[in-house]
């Protein structure tokens, strides 16, 4: 690196302020530098930069999987956000195994500097005791024995996004909302399931334990069609469906469709989590936008200023909270209004 600065003109701090994105210094600095760097043949080491700082740039998104596109898209928004400038992102998908999740969160690597982390197989009790050895930022409700760790949360909108929807059904004038999700357990389904108990509540309307379907595995498009199979051969009477993630709706709609059953006259449809596919569903798929990029952006963000800190320990735990959009489209009205948003 000081001969990257004598070639360059510079000092070796101005030199490692080009090479890691940091300091200040003007695009005339910038440009003799690189120039240097390509002319000198100059490569970094970031595995030997990593000893000497105890620092990789690098940090773990852990996923329960990466077929269900909302983790997909996700991904990606955690990769390109402007608060990962500078890091390095590596995908672990778990595959939905609890010892998969508790490998990764208490044995991370050295070459990991911090992990964002979406529990799917292992509840808040048995995550929080493991011996987290890096900053860790966790995606859902933070339960009231977290608040003394040292751990972050980000919290979705997921029983506000549910409720917003059953709220739409209803002005609609439905009232034999039936669901296909997860009913219990750590994931958002059980979120979403209380959104939409209150919904029901606050509209006078009876909870009806026959209107709601449970899956395994609610990432996957096929869970949808055997959720659907299975509420239409309980022959209880529903006028609409709510399913908590678009790939279980996008399942049921053909369901639906095969069984002559019109969407929306017969039975309003909507999803959650506004991926790509539901835009292009046939009709369009009414649903809930979590906002990918803000969730990205504020793990990122929660991550980062731990990472910056000689003892990430010192800050206590925190929590934020992300908004939501509900996006009405024809599954549900077949003359959808405006965008609803909620927060």
């Amino acid at each position: 690196m000081s001969t990257v600065a004598e070639q360059a003109g510079v000092s070796t701090k101005t030199v490692s302020n080009v090479v890691n994105g940091t300091g200040s210094y003007s695009p005339e600095t910038e440009q003799r530098v690189r120039a240097a760097i390509e002319e000198l043949g100059y490569h970094i080491n970031p595995f030997a930069r990593g000893l000497r700082s105890r620092r990789t740039d690098t940090i773990a998104l852990v996923l329960p999987n990466l077929y269900q596109p909302f983790y997909a898209e996700f991904a990606e928004q955690v990769i390109k956000s402007p608060e990962t400038q500078g890091l390095k992102v590596v995908l672990e998908s778990t595959r939905g195994d609890a010892g998969r999740e508790r490998a990764v969160l208490s044995s991370h690597r050295e070459l990991v500097d911090g992990v964002i982390y979406v529990p799917h197989a292992l509840g808040p009790e048995q995550y929080l005791p493991l011996p987290f050895t890096r900053p860790t930022v966790v995606l859902g409700e933070r339960p009231a024995d977290a608040a003394q760790l040292g751990l972050d949360y980000v919290e979705t909108a997921d029983e506000q996004g549910a409720h917003a929807v059953v709220d739409h059904l209803l002005a609609q004038g439905r009232r034999r909302i039936a669901v296909i999700g997860e009913r219990t357990g750590p994931w958002a389904g059980a979120r979403r399931l209380r959104g939409y108990r209150r919904a029901l509540t606050e509209a006078g309307v009876d909870y009806d334990d026959s209107l709601v379907i449970g899956v395994d595995d609610a990432d996957l498009w096929s869970s949808g069609v055997a959720g659907a199979t299975r509420l239409l051969r309980t022959r209880v009477r529903f006028d609409a469906l709510f399913c908590f993630h678009d790939v279980v709706a996008v399942g049921a709609l053909s369901v639906l469709a095969r069984g002559g059953i019109a969407v929306p006259d017969d039975v309003a449809l909507a999803g959650f989590d506004d991926i790509e596919a539901a835009r292009f569903a046939s009709p369009p798929l009414t649903t809930v936008d979590l906002d990918r990029e803000s969730i990205a952006r504020t793990a990122v963000a929660l991550l980062r200023s731990r990472l910056d800190r000689e003892d990430f320990g010192e800050l206590p735990g925190r929590r934020e909270t992300t908004g939501f959009e509900l996006r009405v489209r024809a599954s549900s009205d077949a003359t959808p209004p405006t965008t609803e948003s909620g927060h």
